[in-house]
């Protein structure tokens, strides 16, 4: 059973591909051009709030010197990624420029930070458990 497990993920994760794709070709075909939300401060002030969390959880990770800083940081940079992206695509004709603006500026940056940080507590983390196990081989 546990030697099915790795084939049976990866195939899963095609599967799932292969319906996501599907999905969007169809919302592609089938949503209106314009569209009013219902939601639409709940929407943007929710995406904040969570970039505010995943911010916070980051800095405490950081502080603290914890693994999961490397979960914080990915996500963080993937909200601001998701913030720029509707930032720019879902701006009024007047607000492209500033929109465009703060995504370059701000934004994409900063989820670069958050992915640059991820990635570095990713070869922190690989490097204490090197000198774990080694100290640990050591051990008679």
């Amino acid at each position: 059973m546990v030697a099915r497990r790795p084939r049976l993920l990866p195939l899963l994760m095609v599967a799932a591909v292969v319906v996501e794709m599907a999905w969007t070709v169809f919302l592609g075909w089938r949503l209106p051009r314009h569209y009013i939300a219902n939601h639409w401060r709940l929407a943007w002030v929710g995406l904040d709030i969570a970039e505010i969390v995943m911010l916070l959880a980051t800095a405490w990770a950081a502080w603290c010197r914890r693994a999961t800083l490397t979960l914080f940081a990915a996500i963080t940079g993937t909200l601001l990624v998701v913030d720029a992206w509707f930032d720019v695509t879902t701006a009024r004709h007047g607000d492209l420029l500033q929109s465009v603006l703060l995504a370059v500026v701000v934004e994409i940056p900063a989820a670069g930070v958050m992915f640059a940080l991820s990635s570095l507590a990713i070869r922190e983390v690989r490097a204490a458990r090197a000198a774990l196990a080694d100290a640990a081989a050591k051990e008679p």
